[in-house]
C-alpha cells in the first residue's frame, strides 16, 4: 500500500486479458466466417479495451497533477528546501571543474622545487663580510 492505494502490479488485470482474448478470437472468427455476431462481439471488446485504457490514462494524468501540486505546495511552504536544491545543482555542475582546478594547482605545487633559505643566508652573510672587509682595507 502507498498512501492508501495499492501499488499496481505489472500484470494486466484478468478482465483486460480476457477482453484481449475475446477481441482476438471474435475478430478471427469474423474474418473467417463473415458472421456479423462475431463482428459485434469483437467491436464490443474493442470498445471496452479502449475505455479501460482511457481510464488508466486519466488515472495517470490525475496522479501526475496531484504529484505536481504537492511538489509546488511543498516548495512554497519550505523555501529553504528550494534554495538548498538550487545550491545543490550549482555544486553538482561546478564541483567537477573546481576539483580539476584544485588537482592542477596541487600538481603544480608539487612540481615546483622548494627554495632552501640557508643558501640565501650564507650568500648575504658573505656579501656583508666582503663589504665589511673592503670598507676596512680601503681606509
Amino acid at each position: 500500500m502507498f498512501y492508501g492505494k495499492e501499488v499496481m502490479s505489472t500484470q494486466a488485470p484478468t478482465d483486460f486479458v480476457q477482453a484481449l482474448d475475446l477481441y482476438k478470437t471474435n475478430y478471427v472468427q469474423y474474418r473467417a466466417t463473415g458472421n456479423a455476431a462475431y463482428k459485434v462481439a469483437y467491436e464490443n471488446a474493442d470498445r471496452w479495451i479502449t475505455q479501460y485504457l482511457e481510464s488508466l490514462n486519466q488515472e495517470i494524468s490525475n496522479d501526475t497533477t496531484r504529484i505536481n501540486t504537492f511538489l509546488q505546495e511543498y516548495s512554497n511552504a519550505n523555501p529553504e528546501l528550494a534554495e538548498l536544491q538550487a545550491k545543490f545543482q550549482t555544486i553538482r555542475t561546478e564541483g567537477p571543474a573546481l576539483q580539476d582546478k584544485y588537482t592542477t594547482v596541487r600538481r603544480v605545487q608539487s612540481e615546483v622545487p622548494s627554495v632552501d633559505m640557508t643558501t640565501h643566508y650564507v650568500k648575504v652573510g658573505l656579501i656583508v663580510a666582503l663589504v665589511g672587509l673592503i670598507a676596512v682595507f680601503s681606509r
